[in-house]
């Protein structure tokens, strides 16, 4: 779906691509979120999920769904309440979309292995 403004000059279309580029680009801002290139690291814990950013479109509101990995020493529900505040905003003030609903499934846990090993 896309939201059709009409202007004297013509119409503006925006894309439900666009939405999720903002609210994707919106969750990777946030400390504790498994990102990689400000992209979210997908997750294959529930494979009926095909993307880790949804949304769906009815007039001129839009409902997103996430799925995420959070990073090892981040608290799951603070980091998801903060994606769902940031995104809210995000998509709002970008694009005059009324945001119903952030939904965001934590499915996940990411260990970076990249951490030296503690002495023994």
């Amino acid at each position: 779906m896309e939201k059709t403004d009409k202007h004297t000059t013509g119409s503006i279309k925006l894309s439900e691509d666009v939405l999720i580029r903002i609210a994707e680009t919106a969750a990777c801002e946030i400390e504790g979120v498994c990102a990689v290139n400000n992209k979210l690291v997908p997750t294959s814990a529930f494979p009926g999920f095909k993307a880790p950013v949804r949304v769906k479109v009815n007039g001129e509101a839009a409902a997103i769904c996430f799925e995420i990995s959070v990073l090892e020493g981040y608290n799951a529900i603070k980091v998801a309440e903060d994606i769902q505040r940031s995104v809210k905003s995000a998509v709002q003030n970008m694009t005059g979309f009324t945001v119903t609903k952030v939904d965001v499934l934590v499915a996940g846990v990411s260990f970076d292995n990249s951490k030296p090993a503690a002495a023994e």
